[in-house]
């Protein structure tokens, strides 16, 4: 009996394993079916939400100039033909989302009043070619296409017009047809450039849905409405736009969350605020703040600003879609709206999924997050840090080194001391992108191919050239009383212009060291500065020097000339305010500006506030008699050297960063490669303080506070 009792059990024990197994085998079947019908199905699940962008549609021609016309002025455009492409933010952001979500299977459903002319056909046919779903589109019987007028600078900054032509022409809101528009969306995307009347409708409608509607405030100047704020789950103004909404200062990351926070007093949710080059900062509805940084511009060269907002709201909103989490949105968004700056046009310029991976596999990215108690009142502390920035081997700048540095130290060096030998050397720096060569002093007898195939066999590329004046003009190459004289130095600065554009470069460095005098009563100034403008004016108007950034780097004494025409840089603004032209600026050298006794932050500070830095030459020195300034950057004064880097982080600094520094003992490579290590580490230190709230210290003129904050972050 107990065997016949062992052996029922045993059996009963193997009848339920069986029925379990049984069971479990047909739930996975039904799994693993249910799983390939979603995905052969065309239903709309989540995963393939649509997302629905409402807005304005143009024809954007873009004319090329070398400066806005003065009032009642005209102006001969930079390119002899105008380009002819698709624009209007609704458009943009429609093309762009398209790009970024190829491969997902997620539509993008463009809704736009096309208008009753011959451009509403192949407006509508780029569309569908970037495969964006038109059908929901409708024709203006009155009213033509809109244009966007544009105006492109040479910096790459574009100033707009925009006729509204069909754009306006939308019938009166219909709230069923609305809703039927909107139902089944996974988000809808609205600009400003169509009826206000209309947004509000369509986000009323979306809402009332549960569907988040993403409202960019670019388009037409115009109050927004609290009726529109209440019904929107992001709204996106840029730093400008944030502060014509509320009439608050923005300057600082401080005084952006501050003027965020009173949006979302009005009834906004979360607010997301795009800072060009500072990055983004996001305010969630519960308080959080996330700040990202920019990334790194695709071939370090800011060409064309015009589709930059709507690429990285359009990335957003996919990301959104998407699901990613918050941090992963906004860099996407931020890697959009990096790469639509380095191509000329709107949507030319938009870019692919692939292409917003390829910046974010190598991006720097500069990222922190708080939640609303530590960051109430607007303090971006560093104590509240999600996690530090990271650092990786791709930086938001390109760095540049003394050419002639490489010359010392030939001990070290077994190749040839030429200037082919000295760009091979500077090859070994690791993390140095660019060369400067002098002319004619480094490029006379040479071919612009065998320097760019030296460049390209080292790995590297022309940052620009730097002009040296030989000793017949010593008397003043610019500012000299021979005309003949200023002559030559005018067409040798041309040949750079020339030289520049040749090795695939757009910039010349003018050093006038011998502009200057030695005694009282030797020079008249008012006419030597006269003569240097109109000369500064002839080689920036040559055919040569067009598309070419041209910079003065002013030094107020030298063995040459004791005391120089432009001796300051109050004196060098001043200089290329009276030379008025849009590809002449500044470029400041630290150690000319501790000579002419000045602080260079102040001094980056001011150029830049007027749009005028061009370019930095960092190195350090002690201002003694007798001893050049090229030691070592942040070796002698670090203090002054963070707060240089500060500045060029708050005034937007878009170009290079060369090292101007004369090793003598020292290995030039490695001397090369600290000066990298160290403005790094500045940049990041500076980023940590303008996180930790240094600018509302700033503004107090609070010099205990700001010295109290780098003593807590352990910085001096």
């Amino acid at each position: 009996l107990s065997t016949l009792a062992q052996f029922k059990s045993a059996a009963l024990t193997v009848t339920m394993v069986l029925r379990i197994l049984f069971s479990v085998t047909w739930l996975l079947f039904r799994g693993l079916f249910s799983v390939q019908a979603s995905e052969s199905s065309d239903s709309s699940g989540t995963e393939t939400k649509p997302l629905v962008i409402v807005g304005s549609l143009n024809v954007d021609i873009t004319v090329e100039v070398e400066r806005l016309p003065e009032k009642d002025e005209t102006i001969t455009a930079r390119s002899p033909s105008t380009q002819i492409a698709v624009g209007g933010k609704g458009a943009n952001q429609a093309v762009a989302a398209a790009r970024l979500a190829m491969g997902d299977r997620r539509t993008v459903r463009f809704v736009c009043q096309l208008g009753n002319d011959a451009h509403a056909t192949w407006l509508e046919s780029v569309l569908k070619e970037n495969g964006v779903d038109t059908s929901s589109c409708r024709r203006s019987e009155t009213l033509p296409s809109g244009q966007g007028l544009v105006l492109l600078g040479s910096d790459g900054s574009a100033t707009s017009v925009v006729v509204g032509g069909s754009n306006v022409d939308w019938p009166e809101p219909d709230p069923q047809a609305y809703l039927d528009l909107v139902k089944g969306a996974g988000a809808v995307l609205l600009q400003r450039e169509i009826p206000e009347k209309v947004n509000v409708a369509v986000a009323l409608a979306a809402d009332s849905l549960g569907i988040p509607v993403i409202q960019d405030v670019g388009g037409e100047d115009r109050p927004i409405s609290d009726d529109l704020l209440q019904h929107l789950a992001v709204l996106c103004p840029n730093e400008g736009e944030l502060h014509r909404l509320t009439g608050m200062p923005t300057a600082s990351d401080e005084q952006v969350l501050a003027a965020a926070k009173h949006l979302q007093t009005r009834g906004a949710r979360s607010v997301l605020v795009t800072l060009g080059a500072r990055g983004a900062l996001f305010v969630s509805e519960n308080g959080d703040v996330l700040k990202q940084g920019s990334h790194a511009v695709p071939g370090g060269q800011v060409l064309d600003a015009t589709a930059a907002g709507d690429a990285f709201r359009a990335a957003f909103a996919i990301a959104l879609l998407e699901g990613l989490p918050l941090q992963e949105r906004l860099s996407l968004a931020a890697s959009a709206g990096s790469f639509a700056v380095s191509k000329r046009g709107a949507v030319p310029s938009l870019p692919t999924r692939e292409e917003c991976e390829r910046i974010l596999r190598g991006a720097n990215q500069d990222q922190s997050s708080c939640g609303a108690e530590r960051c109430d009142n607007a303090e971006l502390s560093v104590a509240g840090t999600a996690k530090p920035p990271v650092e990786t081997e791709v930086f938001p700048k390109l760095f540049a080194s003394r050419l002639n540095s490489m010359k010392a130290r030939q001990d070290l060096w077994q190749g040839s001391v030429d200037t082919l030998g000295l760009v091979s050397r500077q090859g070994t720096v690791q993390g140095l992108h660019l060369v400067y060569f002098n002319y004619p002093q480094h490029l006379d007898k040479l071919e612009a191919r065998s320097v760019q195939d030296a460049l390209k066999e080292a790995g590297l590329r022309a940052g620009g050239v730097a002009m040296r004046y030989p000793d017949s003009m010593r008397m003043g190459s610019f500012t000299g009383p021979d005309g003949n004289l200023r002559l030559q130095a005018i067409e040798l600065t041309v040949k750079g212009c020339r030289w520049a554009r040749d090795l695939g470069s757009d910039e010349l460095v003018v050093w006038p060291q011998t502009d200057g005098y030695d005694y009282q009563l030797q020079v008249d100034y008012p006419a030597a500065w006269h003569r240097a403008v109109d000369a500064f004016r002839q080689v920036l108007d040559a055919p040569e020097c067009s598309g070419i950034n041209v910079s003065l780097e002013f030094k107020p004494t030298d063995e040459i000339s004791r005391f120089a025409i432009i001796p300051s840089t109050g004196a060098a603004l001043h200089f290329a305010q009276q030379v008025n032209r849009s590809n002449f600026g500044l470029t400041l050298d630290v150690g000319h500006l501790f000579m002419a006794g000045e602080n260079p932050a102040q001094s980056v500070a001011m150029v830049g506030a007027a749009g005028k830095l061009f370019g930095v030459h960092l190195n350090d020195g002690h201002s003694r008699l007798g001893a050049e300034d090229g030691l070592m950057f942040g070796s002698v004064h670090p203090l002054a050297a963070l707060e240089l880097v500060f500045w060029l982080q708050k005034t937007g600094y878009e170009g290079h960063v060369y090292f101007d520094t004369f090793p003598g003992n020292e290995d030039p490579v490695r001397e090369a490669e600290f000066n990298i290590r160290r403005f790094k580490l500045l940049w990041k230190r500076a980023k940590r303080l303008r996180d930790a709230g240094l600018e509302r210290f700033l503004a107090r003129h609070d010099a205990q506070a700001s010295l109290e904050l780098l003593e807590s972050l352990e910085m001096i």
